[in-house]
């Protein structure tokens, strides 16, 4: 009698358990974590990832990165420790140009078009706003850095 009633009851925590065994499987998402330690300034290329299956949990989706698709050719911002989440925050696009690397100003507006060089007084980043000194003239301006390494100051 005892025996059966142990026997029922290990087949009634079975049942129980499967479907929380099943939604846990369900549960878990995949996401990119480094195979190696990665340091800052080095740039992210597939290799240096892989995907790993972790718990579903709102945090991971909101402040990691959840593909590589988003990591690769970015470049670190921290260190990223081997075989954990990668934070939104950790990684930076590639500097075009370094802090006080030489490059060239451009104005245009309309049929008029200025050309000088220049001095970055901060590393760039394509979009981003950087000041630089004009060699020529000596004064500081701000302008957008554009992907040939080139600086717009303002006009169109």
């Amino acid at each position: 009698m005892m025996r059966a009633l142990k026997l029922i009851l290990g087949m009634l925590v079975a049942a129980v358990m499967m479907p929380t065994a099943a939604r846990a499987q369900d549960d878990r998402i995949e996401i990119p974590v480094a195979v190696v330690t990665i340091y800052p300034g080095d740039e992210i290329t597939a290799e240096l990832l892989v995907e790993r299956a972790v718990r579903n949990r709102r945090v991971l989706t909101r402040s990691y990165f959840g593909s590589m698709d988003g990591l690769v050719g970015k470049v670190a911002a921290r260190v990223l420790p081997a075989g954990k989440a990668i934070p939104l925050n950790a990684v930076r696009e590639p500097h075009v140009f370094k802090e006080g690397a030489r490059v060239m100003l451009r104005f245009g507006s309309g049929a008029l078009s200025i050309t000088s060089a220049g001095q970055a007084l901060q590393p760039g980043v394509v979009g981003s706003f950087v000041d630089v000194r004009n060699l020529d003239t000596g004064i500081v301006v701000r302008g957008e850095v554009q992907a040939d390494g080139a600086v717009r100051i303002g006009g169109s």
